[in-house]
């Protein structure tokens, strides 16, 4: 299914009546796009997921912490359309503060064998390089060997080279920015905005350190 382009100018939509910690204060630069929206993205990709696996009990394999957010809304909607499946989780990282550092961790309890045979949906947040997706496919192909193998990502990222590796559903396709927000974070940071922003340098530089727990 075809997805939505966030357009690289500034989007004219009211960002006054958005709903953060105070802390957060001038640590965006722009709104890019509302919780609304993704919502009802997530709804449709839900629709595209059910038609594609409709008599079929996939496994749902949500790449932790980023897609936490997007994966609880996606498993809702299918709820509602009655898709039954199974949940996995796994914790992989490549960024380094704003940049894709060219490696993967790979972290988590997922045990291989809860996948062998099945048709497996990977959840992710956002594809940008694709390097994370292009180290674990291979890895999951190879030690879980499941029926069929998917990618569902929130957002991919246009850059001037092309990603290692594509999904097959995808909700949004955004500018070449750093993004914070719905699960999305910053040096641990910002997971708890409801709605995705563009980070300003004032993010950036701000210290978790000053932050009182």
């Amino acid at each position: 299914m075809a997805h939505i382009i966030i357009p690289d100018a500034p989007r004219e939509i009211e960002s006054q009546d958005r709903i953060y910690p105070p802390e957060y204060e001038g640590h965006f630069s722009r709104l890019l796009i509302k919780r609304e929206e993704i919502i009802e993205r997530a709804n449709n990709l839900a629709k595209a997921i059910h038609k594609d696996y409709k008599g079929k009990r996939p496994v749902i394999l949500c790449v932790l912490k980023g897609a936490s957010s997007f994966y609880l809304h996606l498993l809702e909607a299918l709820q509602d359309l009655r898709q039954g499946f199974y949940t996995e989780f796994l914790r992989l990282s490549s960024y380094e503060g704003t940049e894709t550092s060219g490696t993967v961790k790979i972290g988590g309890g997922l045990n291989y064998q809860d996948l062998t045979g099945k048709d497996v949906l990977i959840v992710e947040d956002i594809i940008d390089t694709g390097t994370t997706l292009f180290h674990l496919l291979p890895i999951l192909e190879k030690e879980a060997k499941p029926k069929s193998l998917e990618v569902c990502t929130l957002l991919t990222k246009r850059l001037h080279t092309p990603a290692k590796c594509e999904a097959k559903y995808v909700g949004f396709s955004i500018p070449n920015q750093f993004v914070i927000g719905y699960g999305l974070d910053y040096n641990e940071l910002y997971r708890d905005l409801k709605d995705i922003w563009v980070i300003s340098q004032q993010g950036i530089d701000f210290d978790p350190k000053d932050l009182h727990d």
